[in-house]
């Protein structure tokens, strides 16, 4: 293998790469990028068998090859050189990299060791603007449950059952709030014949990990991403990048039934205002609930924000809001309602609540699209 390309390229492409990988003792090579030499382009590799990701660079390529190289002394060395040119050079397992006044040699280990990035046939089933698709995941990621006992909640569950109406529907939750956004697609960006062939395949759950990663990758261009599906793997190809995942086995809970369709009240509250109340609140909270208090004053128009504990003191914030319905108190974890305010878009949020341990509904006054269930707490 020997090629020139530029540092500013090949930095990119070993930052976005080498973010999945992880010490491996049992596998060595999993610590190593994999170089090869492909179409004229360069293609970088990693994995942590979960997970994959490509990323192309172009450049001149003089000689066709592959090797693997260790990821942080690689990228060390790059990003440490200046811009300009890099020539790469390698003999045996030995890769000689060159830029300006640097040069270094890196040993190496064979590429044939290097596990085999799954490969999807089909053609993608639908693809979506990079940024309506990054801020679709931003706004659901935080309800993604953490928790391994429950291993189907553990990701993001996509819904693909209303793409006849142009439609899929992200969806997360762990068990304590629930986030879900609808994103609606271009009638002609939806392979048809791709979504034939799934057949069965109404829904995925995307781990948690790999939306971590796609959010990390995306830019917030008006590129384009093509999402394909097999019965087990997900790729999302974008640019000069590709990430393939497995997909989570399991059954998604039936999350439509713990969604209330009928509230005693409704309340309508400047959302910078609210947050940064929950925010003073919250230096007050014991630590073992970081439990608040939102008591509904319908009478005066106004919204107080409450905690107290006996070791620290107490603390009480008054803000105004519109409010249907009755005089409530309603208790809270108080960085779940941050979470659900900073996922809304717009000035304005909209609070649908039921008192006594029921869920509360937040969405955006500007934005129909996106909506955040949040179990309140029994007093």
């Amino acid at each position: 293998m020997k090629l020139i390309c530029t540092q500013e390229n090949l930095n990119k492409a070993i930052n976005i790469v080498g973010k999945i990988i992880n010490k491996n003792t049992t596998l060595p090579i999993l610590n190593n990028i994999l170089l090869k030499t492909e179409k004229r382009r360069l293609k970088l590799t990693s994995t942590n068998l979960e997970l994959g990701v490509d990323y192309w660079i172009g450049g001149k390529i003089e000689k066709e090859g592959e090797i693997t190289i260790p990821t942080k002394l690689f990228s060390s060395f790059i990003s440490s050189i200046p811009n300009g040119n890099v020539e790469m050079d390698l003999k045996g397992d030995v890769l000689s990299i060159k830029c300006e006044g640097y040069k270094t040699n890196i040993k190496g280990m064979d590429a044939k060791e290097y596990p085999l990035t799954p490969k999807i046939e089909m053609k993608p089933i639908f693809k979506i603007k990079s940024f309506d698709f990054k801020q679709a995941l931003l706004q659901v990621l935080p309800a993604v449950s953490n928790s391994e006992s429950r291993i189907e909640i553990t990701g993001v569950f996509m819904d693909l059952s209303k793409l006849d109406k142009n439609k899929i529907i992200l969806v997360a939750t762990d068990s304590y709030r629930l986030a879900e956004k609808t994103l609606t697609l271009e009638k002609e960006n939806i392979n048809k014949e791709t979504v034939s062939l799934l057949k069965d395949i109404n829904s995925v759950i995307i781990p948690k990990n790999t939306v971590q990663e796609i959010v990390r990758d995306l830019g917030n261009e008006d590129e384009m991403v093509e999402i394909t599906i097999s019965e087990n793997q997900i790729l999302f190809s974008f640019g000069n990048a590709s990430v393939i995942s497995r997909i989570i086995e399991g059954k998604y809970p039936d999350y439509k039934q713990i969604i209330p369709s009928k509230f005693e009240a409704d309340v309508i509250v400047e959302i910078d205002e609210i947050v940064k109340a929950i925010k003073v609140a919250s230096l007050f909270v014991n630590i073992s609930s970081n439990s608040i208090e939102l008591k509904l004053l319908p009478k005066s128009k106004t919204l107080e924000i409450n905690a107290e504990t006996s070791e620290i003191g107490s603390n009480r914030s008054k803000i105004s809001a519109e409010i249907k319905g009755k005089e409530l108190a309603v208790i809270y974890n108080y960085k779940y309602l941050i979470d659900g305010f900073n996922s809304l878009s717009g000035d304005k949020a909209i609070l649908k609540i039921n008192s006594g341990g029921m869920p509360t509904v937040l969405s955006s006054g500007t934005d129909k699209s996106f909506s955040y269930v949040i179990m309140s707490i029994r007093a």
